[in-house]
């Protein structure tokens, strides 16, 4: 038994040393392969030199325009009232098409709430009732009252939601206002890539914005050489912040590019994306630059 017991193990020695003798081949690294599309890019989307502002009024301005609305006490939407009354609102920019609105936790006893949604001229005066809705407690679900409305398509225009607290005689009581703003459907920006010295890792590039859409994107670009196949990338795999970066009409963002590895002598395109804030809008350019 002790003479089968060692040749067994002998056996199954053996075997791991005939695995090792043969080990799997390392998985081939795939080759780059050109971008056929970065060849058609260009550095600028629409017209980049001539400035489009917004016009998208600031929260003061807004606030201030609100004449047609009742007092703002304080009384039910600021303090602990607020912050047990107000489950969610939305605010500042919204994307055209999507839903803006406000859910009231609890309704106080004996009250009554008004919703309403304006469109304001560009003073941020009221040019519109679009959607209005009064509820009190008999209209809640599980206590909560809900309004919402989809946005309308129409670009660069300011809008107010409202939310007024009303006394058992109907009187307004206190009113919570928050300005919002459907951007500008319309991108004009152009990508600039300075020209590195010679013998530097690094370079700069700065992406304008002339409006009247304002631009998001995050950290990070990715740099093709110009091959007889096309644009070929250059590997990169570096992490990058995951930062998203706005920039307003009339506005630069400058961004330091760092060669990962030395760049042979050649044609190199640098190409960075970014989205019009709040819209579908998208677009990707490209910027020339030369390692002598």
């Amino acid at each position: 038994m002790r003479r089968f017991l060692t040749i067994v193990l002998l056996g199954v020695a053996l075997a791991g040393c005939g695995s090792k003798s043969n080990p799997k081949p390392p998985e081939a690294v795939p080759s780059p392969v050109a971008d056929t599309t970065v060849g058609q890019l260009t550095d600028t989307v629409g017209d980049p030199d001539t400035v489009q502002k917004s016009a998208m009024l600031s929260r003061d301005m807004a606030l201030a325009a609100a004449e047609d609305y009742g007092p703002r006490t304080g009384k039910w939407f600021e303090g602990e009232n607020g912050f047990s009354l107000i489950m969610s609102i939305s605010a500042g920019e919204q994307q055209a098409g999507g839903e803006a609105g406000v859910g009231i936790g609890k309704v106080p006893e004996g009250r009554s709430v008004r919703f309403q949604i304006t469109s304001r001229d560009p003073n941020g005066k009221r040019k519109e009732l679009l959607k209005e809705y009064a509820a009190d407690i008999t209209n809640a679900v599980n206590g909560r009252l809900d309004f919402s409305y989809k946005m309308p398509e129409q670009p660069n225009v300011n809008y107010l939601l409202s939310v007024e607290m009303l006394s058992p005689e109907n009187a307004v009581e206190d009113t919570l206002i928050s300005p919002l703003f459907v951007p500008a459907h319309e991108l004009n920006a152009r990508l600039e890539v300075e020209q590195p010295a010679a013998g530097s890792e690094q370079t700069k590039l700065k992406l304008y914005n002339a409006g009247p859409t304002e631009l998001f994107f995050g950290y990070g670009y990715a740099i093709f050489r110009k091959e007889q196949d096309g644009w070929m990338p250059i590997p990169d795999n570096r992490a990058v912040p995951a930062i998203g970066i706005h920039v307003k009409p009339g506005e630069s963002f400058e961004e330091n590019v760092e060669f990962q590895r030395k760049l042979e002598p050649g044609q190199y395109r640098l190409v960075k994306q970014f989205d019009g804030y709040m819209t579908d809008l998208k677009a990707r350019l490209a910027a020339d630059f030369e390692i002598r």
